[in-house]
């Protein structure tokens, strides 16, 4: 048994003198006449959002569950022809089916029978286009084949955000830079660079797509009408900076 005990004192440390190598390689080690100034930035900006989408569903009713999903099999089948035939970019939603018990009356007559239960089923469709025109037009078509309109709204696209994100994070350490200057001149210091620096996602601000709700009183076939707001994309930025004493 004594040797197992060497060992494991041994073990032990040579993980505590490991642990200290990592500690003093990842402590920063900096001139008496330097010191460290943590500064953080954001860059945003406002952009006309270069994709529209639509969301539609296919829905039908039934006592029999396979009646309705048969329904919305081929109306799904049809809209997606149709779609595809525009040219536009298409995705099928979730699929559900449920059963609903109709409200019994308070009353009925002799020998009559309670409302039977109905079948409900619905999917929905997606669809995503850089010329409104287009998607909108097919918008108006869906609905006009029995398809329920549940949100149309405007989007930025991930090559349009990509892009501008690549851009705000220049600009941001642009200015994070001008502000270590101007905070190493105030302290009557010099800015010696970077000791360390982050780059974090900032966001993009999304309006709310029209819901169904404000979709119901559009007459079938008329083609919805949409107008691209500008959303804000935005970029953050933060660092430590080198500051050394004149």
């Amino acid at each position: 048994m004594a040797p197992i005990r060497i060992l494991s004192v041994a073990a032990v440390t040579a993980l505590l003198l490991a642990s200290g190598i990592a500690a003093a390689q990842n402590q920063r080690v900096l001139p008496d006449d330097a010191t460290l100034l943590t500064l953080n930035e954001q860059a945003e900006r406002d952009v006309a959002p270069d994709t529209i989408r639509a969301r539609l569903v296919a829905q039908a009713t039934s006592e029999q569950a396979a009646a309705a999903q048969s329904s919305v099999n081929a109306a799904m089948t049809k809209a997606l022809a149709r779609a595809r035939a525009l040219g536009l970019e298409v995705e099928t939603g979730g699929y559900n089916t449920w059963q609903e018990t109709p409200p019994r009356p308070q009353a009925l007559p002799a020998g009559a029978k309670p409302p039977a239960p109905l079948w409900r089923a619905q999917q929905s469709l997606v669809l995503t286009a850089k010329e409104d025109a287009k998607l909108l037009e097919a918008v108006g078509i869906l609905q006009s084949e029995g398809l329920a309109l549940q949100e149309l709204g405007y989007m930025i696209s991930r090559e349009q955000q990509r892009g501008i994100q690549d851009e705000l994070v220049a600009e941001a350490l642009q200015r994070l830079t001008a502000r270590a200057q101007r905070a190493a001149a105030a302290l009557g210091m010099d800015f010696a660079g970077w000791a360390r620096i982050g780059v974090h996602g900032g966001g993009v601000s999304r309006p709310m797509l029209m819901r169904a709700a404000e979709a119901k009183g559009m007459a079938a076939g008329v083609p919805p009408v949409a107008a691209a707001g500008e959303q804000t994309v935005s970029m953050n930025v933060d660092g430590e900076a080198i500051l050394k004493r004149r």
